[in-house]
């Protein structure tokens, strides 16, 4: 439907006639939690919600019937991460897996954690993926506020988890459908780059570059080889990896963002560009310009996102679900109730926005043990 806006209609479609309360029971070891929240913000924002769920809805019907020629649409999903933050969108592509929609994306794009949670996704292991975070990030092993010098251990997280007990099938994500987009920093670049799993070796390879893609600058202060390059997470060159998406000719493009929709991130102080140019760019002066400017960057990204740009993209439609500001966690977050409580509330919305008769009793499903 168009409205004044024209082609650019933003939220309507996807917008509750009237205040919902919420009541979201979760379950951590043996105790249940119940929280209420009420919320009149809309369901999702954007530009033309309405016309993505629509080509996702079309696309999951002819697919069910057994229907895979092209449609006409190249439809993305792009997933913000940020340390444990990570944790809400990892609860949408929880509930996006439950809706039957891990093969429906052509193309799948995430920076820092959201890139892990797209490769457990398209494995067809989100759950195993949303449990990493409640089960293994909150122990010191992994992240440590008090061992300033590696404060998220990377290597041990993968070790304990993502090649442990909650393996992900390296070989199930490289044989996916959806192709999925890695966005990390080549460091000695001083530039953002991309890799495609379609163009990688191998499960080494894709092992890598998820590695990268989580080796936060100032927590993790190493860099991670990919292919010859050395490479760390990108959340100061492209936080929410749209533009990735746009250069890609996606036509409709879902866009999950652990962060509410009036966030506005902050100019870095002096204190942390300090740290950041001696931790991280290590003389590089592009990335310690990035840095000072991952404000404004981060501003223009969201505001495309949740159709609050001057100059939007033509032909291109983006439905964007938010964090609600109730379940709002922060990157170093290690209360699993917290953690659970996030994913369930995201999780839930997610299944409104498609309109999911079990939306407000759902919780995820615990998978098998491997």
């Amino acid at each position: 439907m168009k409205g004044p806006l024209g082609r650019f209609e933003r939220t309507a479609q996807c917008t509750p006639p009237a205040p919902v309360s919420l009541v979201l029971p979760f379950v951590v070891g043996h105790a249940t939690i119940a929280a209420t929240v009420t919320s009149a913000e809309p369901l999702c924002q954007g530009i033309d919600p309405g016309a993505v769920l629509a080509a996702i809805r079309a696309r999951a019907e002819r697919r069910r019937a057994g229907n895979f020629e092209p449609d006409g649409h190249k439809i993305g999903l792009v997933v913000e991460g940020g340390g444990l933050r990570g944790v809400c969108t990892a609860g949408g592509v929880v509930a996006l897996e439950h809706l039957g929609f891990t093969d429906l994306f052509d193309d799948v794009y995430g920076t820092s954690a959201g890139a892990m949670n797209g490769a457990y996704f398209l494995a067809g292991q989100a759950a195993f993926g949303l449990r990493i975070y409640y089960e293994d990030m909150v122990s010191r092993e992994v992240v440590n506020p008090w061992r300033f010098w590696r404060i998220l251990d990377v290597e041990r997280l993968f070790q304990r988890a993502v090649q442990g007990d909650k393996a992900l099938d390296l070989e199930a994500v490289l044989a996916a459908r959806s192709r999925l987009h890695i966005t990390m920093i080549d460091a000695a670049a001083g530039a953002r780059t991309q890799v495609e799993t379609s163009a990688l070796a191998g499960p080494t390879e894709l092992l890598q570059a998820l590695k990268a893609a989580t080796a936060i600058p100032v927590l993790y202060n190493r860099r991670v080889d990919v292919g010859g390059r050395p490479c760390m997470d990108a959340g100061i060159l492209s936080p929410v990896p749209i533009e990735e998406a746009l250069a890609d000719r996606c036509t409709a493009v879902l866009v999950l963002l652990s962060r509410p929709a009036d966030f506005r991130r902050p100019a870095a102080g002096r204190v942390s560009r300090w740290f950041f140019n001696r931790l991280c760019a290590r003389g590089s002066l592009p990335l310690a310009r990035a840095y000072a400017g991952q404000y404004l960057l981060d501003a223009r990204l969201r505001d495309l996102a949740l159709g609050r740009s001057e100059s939007p993209p033509p032909a291109v439609s983006l439905a964007t679900i938010c964090t609600d500001a109730a379940y709002t966690v922060e990157r170093l977050t290690t209360d699993a109730r917290r953690l659970q409580a996030a994913a369930v509330a995201f999780g839930r919305k997610t299944l409104r926005v498609f309109g999911a008769g079990d939306a407000e009793t759902w919780l995820p499903a615990s998978p098998p043990d491997q």
